[in-house]
């Protein structure tokens, strides 16, 4: 007895059980496309067998995505975890169905020739013939009742179920079925959690690691953008929340803005082949306000508008403290007490917060490793610097009638200068240490410059309208028997704009791009994107300011010259775009459906005559009916027949002739 138990001992110490403690999780890894991967690291001594659980809807992740490592000479053994069956399934496995919830009528009727006991007015011991509804009557109405019927060694014998105390099978098999399949019916009801366990096999003590990719939410951004005279500083922050079950001690973390392909296949539910009879069935496999970046800008334009630096006349529009008045004392944050003092002081915000993260190019995707490790309680959030440093802005009034028709946006032109990709998200701008607006910009790679507009200008007015457009032929071409016309159409917007106040404004004006038709005026926009073009209007304080855009296309019309009416053919002629040949062969042309046309007349005049002609001979033939045979009128009648018939043979011939 002491042996075998000092030998079960030693069985239970040679493979240790591990808690999802002991491998804690040491690294995350959380994508803008909504998966995380998390990596749990520790040590292990010997056969190890870790324990973990996780939520049913992760298992499908788990399993397309799980990675093990045993280092220093280890072996991962197995993977096991809860195996997940269709219910309904799993129910028809037994004896006794109840996968449709069934009645006691419809369950008893189930278990026909199992031997029972029912209690009732009566104990009742014998087997289940069946369940059937009998009429009842009470106080002159009749009603249906289900009534069991048991054989007994008595013979038949039958009560009403609504009678029936207790039921109680006899056979074993049946009873240990029902209470199997009322069991298995209770656990699925717990399908939050699944267990996982996972052997890893060696000696000594070595290093082992656990990563898979779950499900997370999408982490994101937003941005504070400090304007400044000398340069304007752009601070990132990254919104991360920990949903998972596991806390964060000192993760080490890093995001990355991309948009890896990700998909969920559900490997986690058995798969059955429905199979006929005779031919087996081949498997099917289960099919798993912002602004557009310019296509097209021109580089001395932009560095026109500045040198990377808010613009001198913006700068001198700010106000100024005197030289003799003391500064306000700062409260916490840098920020100012008196309405007059900055909100937000540049120099203060740099300092005091610094970016956390080290940024790195991945090809299609960038990645902002966080430096300091990270701790985080479960089902907690975190706000965590990932970017700071100097950007390049430029002011300007941005006018766009889809947007606004009567004011354009205070906006900037900001180019990323930071060295790092920006992904997109939203924006808090401080002007002159106030806050002035918030705005949102898409995904920035570095160096690329887009547009931010933050609030509305109300000191400049704008208008826009359509001044009409016209259109001209400008060539004819013969080919084939078709008649190609080349129009030429052209439009022209009228922008106008008033600055109310006395400051200057750089105005970038946005117009609609429509592929197909040709900038005319002016010759070239400063920018182009896939929608808009952009023109940079500057106008003085007080002045006015206007724009025309012309824009042309030319457009090709081909028909049939001989389906062409004469009338459009005259016109054409009188253009003076025709060439001499052109010009010779519409006049061919025109000559040819003018002799159609006579004949056409031609033939309608004798159809209409045969037509009189066949009119009036009715009329005789109904006056004949009433006349003498011998009479002169009568004779008289035949003989006019006669010549009429005589024309209207003529007549139909020249029709044909003039058909051919």
């Amino acid at each position: 007895m002491t042996r075998c138990f000092t030998l079960a001992i030693i069985l239970i110490a040679a493979c240790s059980f591990l808690r999802a403690t002991d491998l804690p999780v040491t690294d995350v890894v959380l994508f803008s496309s909504g998966v995380g991967y998390v990596q749990r690291s520790g040590t292990v001594t010997g056969d190890a067998e870790l324990q973990l659980s996780f939520k049913t809807e992760q298992i499908n992740d788990l399993l397309k995505s799980l990675v093990l490592l045993d280092l220093d000479g280890g072996k991962v053994s197995a993977v096991t975890y809860g195996a997940k069956d269709p219910m309904s399934k799993t129910l028809r496995a037994f004896a006794v169905d109840i996968t449709d919830n069934p009645s006691l009528a419809n369950l008893l009727n189930r278990m026909r020739g199992v031997s029972a006991e029912v209690t009732a007015t009566e104990t009742i011991t014998g087997k289940i013939l069946g369940v059937e509804r009998k009429r009842k009557m009470v106080k002159d109405e009749v009603f249906e009742v289900d009534t069991l019927n048991l054989m007994t060694d008595d013979g038949i014998k039958s009560v009403r179920l609504e009678e029936v105390g207790a039921i109680r099978l006899l056979d074993q098999r049946m009873n240990r079925e029902l209470q199997d399949a009322l069991a298995t019916l209770a656990t699925g009801l717990d399908n939050q959690r699944k267990p996982m366990s996972i052997t890893f096999s060696g000696t000594g003590e070595r290093r082992v690691r656990v990563g898979y990719i779950t499900e997370t939410p999408v982490w994101k951004t937003s941005y504070r953008l400090v304007l400044d005279d000398d340069a304007s500083l752009l601070q990132g922050w990254a919104v991360v929340e920990n949903t998972g079950d596991a806390d964060w001690r000192n993760v080490r973390l890093s995001l990355v803005s991309g948009r890896p392909i990700s998909f969920v296949q559900d490997l986690y539910t058995p798969m059955y082949i429905p199979r006929p009879v005779y031919q087996p069935q081949t498997f099917a496999s289960l099919g798993p306000v912002t602004y557009d970046a310019a296509l097209e800008v021109r580089e001395e334009d932009v560095a026109a508008e500045g040198n990377g630096a808010i613009s001198r006349r913006e700068r001198t529009a700010r106000p100024t403290r005197a030289p003799s008045a003391p500064a306000a004392p700062a409260g916490p944050m840098g920020l100012s007490g008196g309405a007059a003092g900055a909100m937000m002081d540049r120099e203060a915000l740099q300092s005091s917060v610094a970016s956390a993260a080290q940024a790195r190019d991945l090809g299609q995707s960038f990645e902002y490793v966080i430096s300091t490790p990270v701790t985080l309680p479960r089902q907690q959030s975190a706000l965590l610097p990932i970017v700071s440093g100097a950007v390049q802005a430029w002011k300007a009034s941005i006018y766009n009638p889809e947007t606004h028709g009567k004011f354009p946006l205070q906006g900037l032109r900001v180019k990323n200068t930071t060295g790092v990709h920006l992904m997109g998200g939203p924006v808090t701008l401080y002007d002159a240490g106030v806050y002035a607006g918030d705005a949102v910009f898409e995904d920035l790679q570095p160096s690329e410059m887009r547009l931010l507009s933050y609030a509305v200008d109300l000191g400049v007015e704008g208008e826009h309208k359509d001044a009409g457009g016209k259109s001209e032929i400008t060539a004819f071409r013969i080919a084939r028997g078709n008649l190609l016309v080349t129009r030429k159409h052209r439009r022209t917007t009228d922008y106008t704009f008033r600055v109310k106040d006395a400051r200057d404004r750089t105005l970038i004006v946005e117009h609609r791009y429509l592929p197909g038709w040709t900038l005319v005026e002016p010759k070239e926009a400063n920018e182009r994107t896939d929608t808009h073009y952009r023109f940079n209007l500057k106008v003085d304080g007080g002045a006015t300011a206007k724009l025309a855009v012309v824009e042309e296309q030319t457009v090709v019309d081909a028909a049939r010259v001989s389906s062409i009416d004469t009338p459009v053919l005259v016109g054409y002629l009188h253009t003076g775009r025709l060439s001499d040949r052109v010009r010779n062969a519409l006049q061919q042309v025109v000559a040819l459906q003018n002799g159609v046309r006579e004949i056409q007349q031609q033939r309608e005049q004798r159809e209409a005559e045969v037509k009189a002609i066949s009119e009036e001979q009715e009329r005789i033939r109904r006056n004949m009916q009433q006349l003498d045979r011998n009479s002169d009128l009568y004779r008289r009648y035949v003989t006019k027949l006669n010549e009429q018939e005589t024309r209207i043979e003529t007549l139909r011939t020249e029709i044909i002739d003039l058909q051919e």
